[in-house]
């Protein structure tokens, strides 16, 4: 596995554990705060010592095939760019530490960088380059820039979580950042790899400060801080199993693995980071982080559990369960861009991310996860869900609806709703008391206040939205409803919880129903009641009442803001530059908009252009300025005590919308502030919020031949109910009811035992509340 190096200055790790107790001065061992790190090995059972080398075998093997950059290893050390302190030039890396260096994705990472790749270059992992295989140049070189880290690395142990602050000032001596990932995660993640891939040609100085760094990151499990929850428990977790395996310490590999299988499951708190019962995953106490912790999640879940397979240090079935919830959950947030071949997440599963172009190789750039080590691990346990992923995912579809799921899905315990049709992927972010809107951490996504306020995307090709945060309008962010610019915009007012717990949907898996009481958490200045109704063959339809506003701002409902794409109809007829007073339809890019009560309240403004925005103003990104060709629309609410209506037809051409809009057959039963419904004739469909706490009653007619039928709920609800099958479908979005009866009246509202029916329903509770519930009449 290892190239060895038989140099009288390398040390066997048996040798370094046994007689080494001190590193230049330093205990070899960490602080108190761990008490397993750097210890003596135990005698092994055989059957472990064989697990362990098993374990190490494939953990190299996988470090070395994510790594690339094989062809800049000459340069790095051939060409002499690597100083003879160990330093390479600042025009290549940028050392700037303290509270000088840049917080997020810290630049002098790249030194360790360098370092790993060259030394699976030399160890003969690294594909593509053999001629670096034992070479002897190589070989110094990587000690070179081994022992510059480790010279200046930081000696103030309150450097690691207080940089910056009185116990670790500024001018601090060492390499240190003043955000405690860089010190925790970031560096002791490329230590250890670089370290575990040299293995025995270490010396002994060199294994001395590799464990003295692995073991103070890994220390931090005893230090209380708030960071240790969710994907940083894995993170860090990683950091103890690559100093375990480097120095054969069973101790410290089972009490790692032993804190990763107690994090992979289901996490019930509300808010609480990790895996969700939902298939959602938080982070931050409260945002949906699928596309960016979760991701990373999973890629310390796929690595771990495939280097520990079949080994005494193997998932349990709970850890197993739980992980495949999560992948149950993630396929439903993965659209394709089918211009370029490559999967995205959701941008609402991106919380601040979105601050990221494509080019900076952030979680907006794909999907981050090796899916054939999906593949690798579902064999590995004999997990469907994971091998159905893989071969899901890897469909090359012609849409962005990646691996063709179709239907709808709730995941209540983040707010959030997802319709996937044969050609298009809907998602809808919300936020209620118990979740968060987004967050601005390390400068980046200052201006997402308004991320969560109900926001629609629509992917039918998948670029839509790419590369577009920097130039677009953060007030009029794709489907939410606003008061024009009233809120300020920065990054310490950006994260809120909600304020109004009234949050939520029902689905019966192909068709759903949500809904959003909304108060604005910052201002107070705005609220208003909204329900999104994912209907049958393609149909979407959106409700809007109770509005007020304290503001002299105007009040936008916000149909989409995305790239500039062909033409644009109103009425039937070539866009024209004006505001539209009588606007009855829109149609751009495949998708249309079909307005009920045209001028009752309201009126439709569209605007077209480029727009340039700068993305360092919002984050950290140094991409230059960047100018897109931007489609925006929106309708203006001139009345607020008007309820507005309107339908959405998403992946459409021009000529079936016009078809299609002559035969849609959707009937507003009501749409105030008591109650959000329509009945969807076609298709026998009533989709209805009951917003009251005490619930309500609407009446509808199936058709103009039968009598009319009253529904009754005694508390707020989502319902779902097909007339045909008499199946219904409820949920509390409140998540505070324990029961909820829905009694079914036919024949003008008279109550004929013949023709009355009550169905109890007994409401999820705990970890499960918000969750939708079923019946047949």
């Amino acid at each position: 596995m290892y190239a060895r190096d038989t140099s009288s200055s390398s040390v066997s790790i048996s040798t370094f554990i046994a007689t080494n107790t001190t590193v230049s001065g330093e205990s070899a061992t960490p602080s108190s705060t761990s008490s397993t790190v750097g210890q003596p090995s135990q005698t092994v059972p055989p059957q472990t010592d064989q697990d362990i080398v098993t374990i190490r075998d494939r953990r190299v093997s996988i470090i070395t095939e994510g790594l690339s950059g094989g062809s800049s290893i000459e340069q790095w050390y051939l060409l002499s760019t690597l100083g003879p302190d160990g330093k390479w030039p600042a025009s290549e890396v940028d050392y700037t530490t303290g509270c000088d260096a840049r917080r997020a994705n810290w630049p002098a990472e790249t030194h360790w960088q360098r370092i790993v790749t060259m030394t699976a270059a030399w160890q003969g992992g690294l594909d593509g380059t053999p001629q670096y295989v034992n070479n002897t140049a190589l070989r110094s070189s990587i000690s070179l820039a081994m022992d510059y880290w480790f010279e200046n690395d930081f000696t103030n142990p309150g450097c690691l979580y207080q940089g910056g602050t009185s116990p670790c000032p500024c001018g601090t001596p060492g390499l240190w950042n003043t955000n405690w990932f860089s010190n925790i995660i970031l560096i002791p993640t490329l230590v250890g790899q670089g370290c575990l891939l040299l293995g025995n040609n270490l010396t002994t100085s060199q294994l001395g400060n590799c464990t003295r760094i692995n073991g103070r990151a890994y220390g931090s499990f005893g230090s209380g801080q708030s960071f240790l929850a969710g994907a940083n428990i894995l993170d860090i977790a990683k950091v103890g199993i690559d100093d375990g395996l480097l120095t054969n310490n069973i101790s410290l590999l089972s009490d790692a693995f032993g804190r990763i299988h107690n994090e992979v499951v289901i996490h019930n708190a509300v808010a609480a980071d990790g895996i969700r019962p939902d298939g959602s995953f938080g982070q931050h106490v409260g945002v949906l982080y699928n596309g960016n912790y979760g991701m990373v999640y999973t890629n310390d879940v796929l690595g771990i559990e495939i280097e520990a397979g079949g080994t005494t240090f193997a998932a349990n079935s709970t850890s197993r369960n739980a992980f495949a919830v999560l992948i149950d959950g993630d396929q439903w947030m993965i659209f394709r861009n089918v211009i370029t071949g490559v999967l995205h997440w959701d941008f609402s599963a991106l919380g601040r991310f979105i601050s990221f172009p494509v080019i900076d190789d952030q979680p907006t750039a794909n999907i981050g996860i090796n899916l054939t080590q999906v593949l690798q691990l579902g064999q590995e346990w004999s997990s469907n869900t994971l091998i159905n992923a893989y071969y899901s995912l890897s469909k090359n579809t012609t849409d962005a609806n990646a691996g063709a799921l179709k239907g709808n899905r709730m995941f209540y315990n983040n707010d959030y709703m997802v319709h996937r049709g044969a050609k298009y992927v809907s998602t809808l972010k919300m936020y209620s008391t118990r979740t968060q809107n987004t967050e601005c951490v390390n400068t980046q996504n200052p201006l997402g206040f308004h991320l969560a306020d109900g926001t629609l995307y629509t992917y039918l090709r998948g670029d839509e939205y790419e590369d577009i945060a920097a130039s677009w309008d953060w007030y009029l962010i794709p489907g939410i409803t606003v008061d024009y610019a009233a809120t300020p915009l920065d990054c310490a007012h950006t994260g809120w919880n909600g304020a109004e717990s009234f949050v939520g949907g029902a689905s019966d898996g192909s068709i759903g129903a949500s809904a959003m009481r909304y108060s604005n958490p910052y201002t107070g200045s705005l609220s208003w009641q909204k329900a999104w109704f994912f209907l049958d063959d393609d149909v979407q339809h959106v409700m809007i009442s109770n509005i007020t506003s304290k503001s002299n701002a105007a009040v936008y409902s916000v149909l989409d803001q995305k790239r500039h794409s062909g033409p644009i109809f109103v009425n039937g007829l070539p866009m024209q530059p004006s505001n539209y007073t009588l606007a009855r339809s829109l149609w751009h890019d495949d998708v249309g908009y079909l307005f009920d009560n045209p001028g009752d309240g309201f009126q439709l403004s569209i605007e077209v252009g480029n727009r340039t925005g700068n993305w360092s103003t919002i984050g950290t990104s140094t991409q230059p300025p960047s100018t897109v060709d931007l489609f925006a629309a929106w309708i203006e609410h001139q009345n607020l005590e008007t309820s507005v209506s309107y339908s959405i037809l998403p992946a459409i051409t021009l000529p079936s919308f016009e078809t299609k809009a002559l035969t849609l057959h959707l009937r507003t039963i009501q749409n105030d502030e008591h109650i959000s419904a329509v009945y969807d004739e076609s298709h026998q469909v009533v989709s209805a919020i009951f917003w009251d706490i005490s619930g309500g009653s609407l009446q509808f007619a199936p058709s103009s031949w039968e009598a009319p039928v009253t529904i009754h709920s005694d508390g707020n609800a989502a319902v779902l109910y097909r007339v045909d099958s008499g199946a219904v479908t409820v949920s509390d979005p409140s998540q505070s009811l324990a029961m909820l009866h829905l009694t079914f009246t036919r024949g003008g509202g008279g109550k004929m035992s013949s023709a009355n029916k009550t169905l109890t329903f007994n409401l999820p509770s705990g970890p499960l509340a918000g969750s939708s519930v079923s019946q047949t009449l």
